[in-house]
């Protein structure tokens, strides 16, 4: 790089310098005498001494001795030959005995010059990130600064040189227990890699680390990412906040497949893209409340972290659309009895049966959030206690061909969302469907999917020819470009979350079947 090299013929390359114990910052606090010929005395045997301590090495003690010369006399005839020999010395100086000097109080080695050399060898010692902060916060405060030029060329190498917009980084847990789901990942990932090199007609690269799952593993990794010079990373799967922090500190764009709704709230770097609850319910409730117009639900649920989870987003929704929820009922998450709990809720929430047999409900549509193997035993339930007819709303547990299967004369009027459906007529989830199966010879699931698109998003937004540093690139992403994948539509909000178009899903002729809307 041509700057490092310009530094290296100008000052000299040193190794790192032993710190010299005798030397005590607080020596450098000199008074300052009149300029006597005594003190000018003294400051040439001080230049002379710092001369000779940087010549074998003692880059610190030399730092020391020129600081005590200014302090004698800032306005000495030799001074500029004394501002010299301090760029020879902070050229060779470490980035941490740099910052030791910074804070030293009433120093005379003037700041603007410390904290100029300080981001240079941040940015030679390959911590960019910091390197950046540095130089910027160099250029804000001392605008007319002689060496600002110098600062803004080393800024737009570290932004442009550093930032290699057709290589991503993945994190994934590659082996340990989570292994099976990095695997699946990664299909998807190499099928996004090599639709975008067809498209773009160029080559694209991915570098993948295992996390193993482990949370300490995944931050470490986005170091060795960070000197791949990524454009940016996808992941983590697990555990993503101690990567994100880390991501953040470096600012790299990661994009994070996690559920944790405030993950992509904790920088600006920071973007999160996967189904969550919250558009889970939401999907739900605009299609129910909004769409088919429905006024009354109840909801029967677990007694377990997952159902009431559920159960609070649901009750919310149906308020924002002025829905009520006229009942709810728990039940034992751990049973496989769910007798009693239906014929409560049933018992409460309905009058005596009308001609068809038939209980009159009180409710138009029930909300069960539990898993299909639960589902296959509650719904054989309400149709004993006589419960039909109602809009049965479930969550992406249902969408399952058990469900199918075991319960075919009780799942009628059901409604279900996910965040893929592989049998979509939706033309970007139709193309992904087929090269999947092509190239893999298996059907698609959720997982393979959204990694699939989240690499689309990354590369195509890393392509955009007014993208050419990460900075950029975060600014690209909360542009809330829409972007339309196997997934549907996706778009990154002003906090970095992404905002995705799930799929409804209803069960005709024994098939799941995608809802118009």
């Amino acid at each position: 790089m041509s700057i490092i090299v310009l530094m290296c013929a100008m000052w000299g390359c040193a190794a790192k310098p032993a710190r010299t114990s005798s030397q005590d910052p607080s020596a450098t606090k000199i008074q300052t005498p009149g300029p006597t010929a005594q003190t000018a005395a003294r400051v040439e045997r001080l230049e002379t001494k710092a001369i000779a301590l940087m010549q074998s090495g003692e880059s610190e003690a030399a730092l020391h001795a020129y600081n005590q010369a200014l302090a004698l006399n800032p306005e000495t005839p030799q001074k500029n030959r004394i501002m010299n020999g301090i760029d020879q010395v902070l050229a060779k100086m470490p980035s941490d005995l740099i910052q030791t000097f910074i804070e030293i109080p009433d120093l005379a080695v003037p700041e603007p010059l410390l904290q100029y050399w300080l981001g240079v060898i941040l940015a030679q010692e390959t911590k960019y990130a910091k390197a950046g902060d540095v130089l910027t916060r160099f250029m804000d405060r001392w605008p007319d600064h002689s060496r600002v030029p110098e600062a803004q060329a080393w800024v737009a190498w570290i932004r442009q040189d550093r930032f290699k917009k057709d290589t991503i980084g993945c994190l994934l847990p590659l082996s340990g227990k989570y292994a099976i789901y990095g695997q699946k990942a990664l299909k998807g990932i190499h099928l996004a890699i090599q639709d975008l090199a067809e498209a773009h007609n160029r080559k694209f690269n991915i570098v993948v680390k295992d996390t193993q799952g482990d949370p300490g593993i995944a931050a470490a990794c986005v170091d060795e990412l960070d000197q791949a010079n990524v454009a940016g990373i996808i992941g983590p799967l697990l555990a993503a906040d101690e990567a994100g922090a880390r991501a953040q500190e470096l600012k790299i764009p990661l994009i994070a497949l996690t559920q944790k709704q405030d993950f992509a709230l904790s920088g600006e770097y920071l973007f999160s893209n996967f189904i969550t609850p919250q558009m889970q319910v939401q999907t739900l409730a605009a299609y129910v409340f909004r769409t088919l117009g429905l006024e009354k639900v109840a909801i029967l649920y677990p007694d377990e972290p997952y159902g009431r989870r559920y159960m609070k987003l649901f009750s919310q929704a149906a308020a924002e659309y002025g829905a009520e929820v006229v009942g709810m009922q728990t039940y034992d998450g751990k049973s496989n009895d769910f007798t009693e709990p239906v014929r409560k809720l049933i018992k409460r929430l309905s009058q005596p049966s009308d001609s068809s047999g038939s209980v009159i409900l009180e409710f138009e549509a029930l909300f069960i959030p539990d898993s299909a193997s639960r589902i296959n035993m509650i719904l054989p339930q309400l149709a004993f206690h006589d419960a039909r007819g109602m809009v049965l709303l479930g969550t992406n547990l249902w969408h399952h061909p058990s469900l199918l299967d075991q319960t075919k004369r009780y799942n009628q009027n059901t409604i279900i969302t996910d965040g893929y459906f592989e049998f979509s007529q939706k033309p970007a989830t139709v193309r992904f469907t087929q090269h999947f199966s092509n190239l893999y010879g298996e059907s698609p699931g959720l997982l393979e999917a959204i990694f699939y698109d989240t690499t689309r998003i990354l590369i195509s937004t890393a392509m955009d020819p007014l993208v050419n540093s990460r900075q950029d690139l975060k600014e690209a992403l909360l542009e809330e470009r829409i972007f339309e994948g196997a997934t549907g539509r996706t778009l990154f909000n002003s906090n970095g979350t992404a905002r995705k178009e799930l799929f409804l899903i209803t069960i005709k002729n024994d098939r799941f079947v995608e809802l118009d809307r």
